[in-house]
């Protein structure tokens, strides 16, 4: 045994040292995903194989005799020029593991987190020794989210069974009634625009080593990367990086109209229900507000679709109505108490356009001329209702789709005079990227 020990020390005196476990992870910080994996066997009825918190694997478990810092600089290399990474949660997918099989949710990954994961996998394999079988060749990983996995396989297809047989939850409106819904997705009580992954994990031994920081491009420890004011500082740099939070006044010099809609002031779930990128209610008040006064004048004049503030913990409307600029004019909304002077719709006509602001859209009357703005549908039904789209001309303002900023009525016109017949424009950062040049 004293001998071994002295051989041991002597190899690493003359530079051998022991290969070490990594495994390279996007964590996803997501509570409706969270709390669906948590609440997963209930649903099914099933207990069996296992569950961690949501996470996309990237690369490994390989084993590699570098130092840990290569890895490291592959990891910030590859996220060069990323404020985030981003996908789409697609269809339920069972897996075939080692020691058991598993049933998750199919990923697509946007085309940032595609670049990214390229990037990563293109000089990996030179620095690991060894790796499992999806990684060589590297590149043909199914990204996913697991639910549950290392199920035993004599109870997966029961399992699998349930899960598909599963009836939509109480919670689901189906609205369009040629479309089925997953059921299991109905149980996922969040919107369905792209789910926003902001660091990428290394495990080391089996254990959380360092976490990148994409919007602030530096490694976090273990410790500071479970540490709630980190996280406040993430989502802050990255509001700031994309644009949804102003830090000075960006107002015209003549008065403008605006409109926006579903600020949801107060409102705590609606920061999971719509993956705000906020840590708290009262920040993310703090910073609608802000954005509101540095966008629109004291002379300005806004129309605001409704859902102003809810939740128990919400202020009075009027007292929120106090701190925002503008001649305000609104109109009612699904969860919004008595504010005097509010009416249910409102025509308006800028130039040769004409416009019905309503709250719902499914409540405007078929035969209404021009274009409907609206809000209700936040960035809940994005296939229907996007930002623009043109085949039912309807213009969705909710404040997730404008990054929380009010939009002027003359920017909307300059898109609505480009777009072609039939097309979709997701958001107003679609919007303003695809005609900037134009």
């Amino acid at each position: 045994m004293k001998g071994g020990g002295i051989r041991d020390r002597k190899s690493w005196r003359v530079g051998t040292r022991k290969a070490a476990d990594y495994l390279i992870m996007a964590r996803v910080h997501d509570q409706a995903l969270s709390s669906l994996i948590t609440s997963f066997p209930t649903i099914v009825g099933m207990s069996s194989g296992e569950a961690r918190e949501p996470h996309i694997t990237l690369f490994g478990p390989f084993r590699s005799l570098a130092r840990g810092d290569a890895i490291l600089m592959r990891v910030r290399d590859a996220a060069s020029g990323l404020n985030r990474v981003s996908c789409t949660i697609g269809d339920l997918v069972r897996l075939k593991g080692m020691r058991g099989g598993a049933i998750a949710l199919c990923l697509s990954p946007g085309p940032d987190l595609t670049r990214f994961y390229r990037q990563l996998v293109s000089g990996l394999p030179f620095i690991a020794s060894r790796c499992t079988w999806i990684d060589s060749p590297p590149g043909q990983r199914i990204f996913h989210i697991s639910l549950r996995f290392n199920i035993p396989f004599r109870e997966f297809d029961e399992f699998w069974k349930r899960v598909t047989g599963l009836p939509p939850s109480g919670d689901y409106e189906q609205r369009d009634e040629k479309k089925s819904p997953i059921s299991l997705r109905t149980y996922l009580r969040a919107c369905d625009s792209p789910l926003d992954i902001f660091r990428i994990a290394v495990l080391r031994r089996g254990s959380l080593w360092k976490e990148f920081d994409l919007p602030r491009r530096m490694w976090l420890s273990r410790k500071e990367s479970a540490d709630s004011e980190e996280w406040r500082r993430t989502y802050q740099y990255h509001r700031k990086n994309e644009g949804m939070e102003l830090d000075e006044h960006a107002q015209g010099g003549s008065p403008q109209q605006f409109v926006i809609s579903d600020l949801h002031l107060g409102h705590r779930n609606i920061i999971h229900y719509c993956r705000r990128p906020f840590s708290s209610p009262g920040e993310m008040d703090d910073v609608l507000i802000r954005n509101w006064n540095y966008r629109v004048a004291t002379r300005d004049e806004v129309f605001y679709l409704g859902d102003l503030c809810h939740g128990k913990n919400a202020a009075p409307a009027s007292e929120y109505l106090s701190r925002l600029n503008g001649r305000i004019q609104i109109i009612s909304g699904n969860h919004d108490e008595e504010i005097e002077g509010v009416v249910p719709n409102l025509r308006l006509h800028y130039g040769t356009m004409e416009f019905f602001l309503i709250h719902d859209p499914e409540k405007a009357p078929c035969d209404t001329p021009g274009w409907v703005i609206h809000g209700h549908f936040h960035n809940n039904d994005m296939s229907r209702y996007p930002f623009i789209n043109a085949g039912t001309r309807t213009i969705n303002v909710s404040a997730e789709l404008l990054d929380y900023i009010p939009v002027s009525i003359p920017e909307l016109c300059r898109y609505l005079s480009r777009i072609r017949p039939g097309e979709k424009i997701g958001s107003l950062k679609e919007a303003r990227a695809r005609y900037s040049s134009q």
